[in-house]
């Protein structure tokens, strides 16, 4: 099926992850995404479970944080809980160049499994500690919490891990 940036922010509206197109696709949807003035579109649930499971794929396709921001902010449910400790296992590249991903845990182990597994591959990996602020979460989807970064505080280091 040939997408445009219509049909496919349609799938993304849904929920659906289509992984078989590429990525200047997926960044002319996101900034077709960002420009709807209409909300109501956004299966919020949907979406969370999507960006929980494939976050990091879309993100590394799309390249641009503030407009994965930008959409995330309007397409995500919210989060009415409280304040958290969160952790994550990023990649010492996107850690080194102020790139931290949206996806955190509350699980310091689950976070050390990332650290020095998946996002360890290319350039080692770094074990993150964080206090979140609620209105730095945006949602929550099977213990995985999606942040706004930038709204994260007392950011710390808790471990490197070498390139795998």
């Amino acid at each position: 099926m040939k997408y445009t940036p219509q049909s496919l922010a349609k799938q993304f509206c849904l929920g659906a992850y289509v992984n078989t197109v590429d990525a200047s696709l997926w960044r002319e949807t996101f900034e077709y995404l960002a420009k709807r003035k209409d909300d109501t579109v956004f299966d919020k649930s949907a979406i969370a479970a999507l960006w929980a499971q494939y976050g990091g794929d879309l993100r590394a396709k799309i390249k641009q944080d503030a407009l994965v921001l930008a959409v995330l902010k309007r397409a995500l449910p919210g989060y009415h809980g409280d304040s958290r400790t969160l952790y994550r296992g990023e990649s010492w590249f996107l850690f080194d160049h102020d790139q931290i991903g949206f996806c955190w845990t509350a699980s310091e182990d689950i976070a050390t499994t990332y650290a020095k597994g998946l996002n360890a591959v290319d350039s080692g990996g770094v074990l993150l500690k964080c206090y979140a602020p609620a209105e730095a979460i945006l949602a929550m989807q099977d213990n995985v919490f999606i942040c706004d970064p930038a709204r994260l505080l007392r950011l710390s280091t808790l471990g490197l891990f070498p390139k795998l």
